[in-house]
């Protein structure tokens, strides 16, 4: 579903393509420097974040990751690295809608994934901001 405004990856609601990915199911052992190097083979990488970050003092059971491409088509690309084993895990790649604000762009993905409480729930609506 393409919303005309050139290639990449429409959302549905009238949203336009989005150039940001969400990566869940990983393993509490992956790096911010794997993850990197897996998905810059499929674009260039503007910037990535890893939850909870690679210096975290806490053990966690599993990592959510969110890769902001150039390109909006890497999205598309990404999508089909869904259920690839990586270190113990299959991968889950899905795309997530971009809101422009003046200084940051927030990212907005439907995900059964908590990132206060490290928990599975039910499918919601959860916010990270990229930027300053």
């Amino acid at each position: 579903m393409n919303s005309g405004a050139g290639f990449g990856l429409g959302l549905g609601f009238g949203l336009t393509p989005t150039a940001v990915i969400q990566v869940t199911n990983l393993s509490s052992a992956v790096t911010s420097e794997q993850m990197r190097t897996l998905f810059s083979f499929l674009g260039e990488i503007e910037e990535l974040r890893l939850y909870p970050p690679d210096n975290a003092p806490l053990a966690f059971s599993s990592k959510v990751c969110y890769v902001k491409f150039r390109d909006p088509s890497s999205v598309g690309v990404a999508q089909h690295l869904t259920n690839t084993v990586f270190i113990d895990r299959a991968l889950i790649v899905v795309p997530c809608a971009e809101v422009m604000q003046p200084t940051r762009t927030v990212v907005m993905c439907n995900t059964t994934f908590d990132h206060r409480e490290n928990t599975v729930l039910g499918k919601r609506p959860c916010l990270i901001s990229f930027g300053s």
